[in-house]
């Protein structure tokens, strides 16, 4: 993918993606406070208790979530065209409703799986995912780009629907609505939620943002079949779980190769990029090992089910490391950039637009990585140990969200304030 074929002529205001990034940063201080509340009464490590499904779904859907929103709207119109014709209506339509859905959603979990909180809370993240979907999927089957970025993006937004449906299902059978089987749906929900709309969307955007901002060679066009292939294998895995048959573990092998395919693709390409000293590069590799362990923990899951910690560690390895890593990087690139671009749509005097380094300095951006790093580790040890760490994890938590907060109106005071300067010399 090359950065002249993208057009951004129709990317949308920046108020659109950076309202739902704002948002992640404000869903990473209600993981920090949920954290803080728990302290009264530890727990002990399972993924079933309302404590882990609510800091789960707090960083899912309300971190990586508002971030991967945010990421798609951007990239749907400078990628493959689809440019929003109503901005506004399409914040009213997707931003609000997902933080209302995903806050009714958390505190349904929280309440321990409240009747009224869950439905309430599905129904708003539905209608929002309705809006979404109808912007992005319909217009990618109308639009004429085929490249493997705008392909992989339709086959993400698809796994979107699918973990949402599951989601759906899964709401309805807590709620005593339905008489479906729980685990083989929990785990169909969890597989496609990791793979099938985390892990392709960041396949599909990865071939445009690793070379475009870590200047490595292009990925090699087998890539695309990553994006076809792991759905397929979903596909058979989730069929597999409803309805048990024979043979599931050599699916869920395939499903591992080419997971770990593309993590070892990924660190061959950031080896070869020509900013190494770049700290979005450190954090790129940090995900991809991420990932790789977390293939790893998972095959463990599959060997010793008694093992109550290693779901968290995969969970937390996955969403945290690989989710949250990436985004991160993605982000210190990413939100500058959007910055200096529509400043420089403004046509600005010679000398007074920042660069994108000038909006957020290399070393914040590497202090942010070593703050995920922390975070991270904090993590892993509250998965192991949760009752004797927990006050650790919130701590590194909210500090984590209290220095993006900084950095997010630090960057956004110099946008308004560059903005300002260049209407005055117009007047002038």
């Amino acid at each position: 993918m090359s950065q002249a074929w993208l057009s951004y002529d129709n990317a949308p205001p920046i108020g659109v993606p950076m309202r739902f990034f704002a948002a992640a940063v404000g869903w990473l201080g209600v993981l920090a406070l949920t954290l803080t509340l728990a302290l009264a009464a530890p727990q002990a490590a399972n993924r079933y208790l309302p404590l882990t499904v609510t800091l789960t779904h707090e960083l899912a859907l309300g971190v990586l979530g508002n971030i991967m929103l945010g990421a798609a709207l951007q990239l749907l119109a400078v990628l493959a065209g689809l440019p929003l014709k109503h901005p506004a209506r399409m914040l009213w339509a997707v931003w609000l409703p997902w933080q209302l859905g995903a806050a009714l959603l958390c505190a349904g979990f929280a309440l321990g799986f409240d009747p009224c909180c869950l439905p309430a809370g599905a129904i708003l993240l539905t209608l929002a995912l309705a809006a979404l979907l109808a912007h992005g999927v319909i217009g990618l089957l109308r639009s004429p780009a085929r490249d493997s970025g705008s392909r992989g993006m339709l086959h993400a937004l698809c796994g979107l629907a699918v973990t949402a449906t599951l989601g759906l299902a899964m709401v309805a059978a807590l709620t005593g609505r339905v008489d479906w089987p729980l685990l083989p749906l929990l785990h169909s929900h969890v597989l496609w939620a990791a793979v099938g709309w985390l892990l392709c969307l960041l396949i599909a955007i990865s071939q445009t943002v690793v070379p475009m901002f870590l200047i490595t060679p292009p990925y090699p066009r087998a890539t695309r079949w990553l994006n076809l292939g792991l759905p397929a294998l979903l596909a058979v895995i989730t069929v597999r779980n409803l309805r048990p048959l024979p043979g599931a573990a050599e699916f869920g092998i395939l499903l591992w190769l080419g997971i770990s395919a593309y993590a070892l693709l990924t660190l061959r390409q950031l080896r070869q990029g020509r900013r190494p000293q770049d700290p979005a590069r450190a954090q790129w590799q940090r995900a991809m090992w991420c990932l790789l362990a977390a293939g790893l923990v998972a095959l463990a899951c599959l060997a010793w089910p008694d093992r109550a910690a290693l779901p968290l560690l995969t969970g937390l390895l996955w969403f945290g490391g690989l989710g949250l890593g990436v985004m991160l990087a993605m982000l210190g690139k990413i939100v500058p950039f959007l910055c200096w671009l529509h400043l420089k749509a403004a046509q600005p005097p010679r000398g007074l637009l920042p660069s994108t380094h000038g909006f957020l300095p290399e070393r914040q951006h590497a202090r942010v990585g070593a703050l995920h790093a922390l975070w991270l580790a904090s993590g892993l040890l509250w998965c192991l140990a949760p009752t004797l760490t927990q006050w650790l994890f919130a701590a590194t938590t909210a500090l984590l969200a209290g220095t993006l907060a900084w950095l997010g109106a630090r960057i956004a005071r110099q946008y308004h304030e560059v903005l300002r300067q260049i209407q005055a010399s117009r007047q002038t």
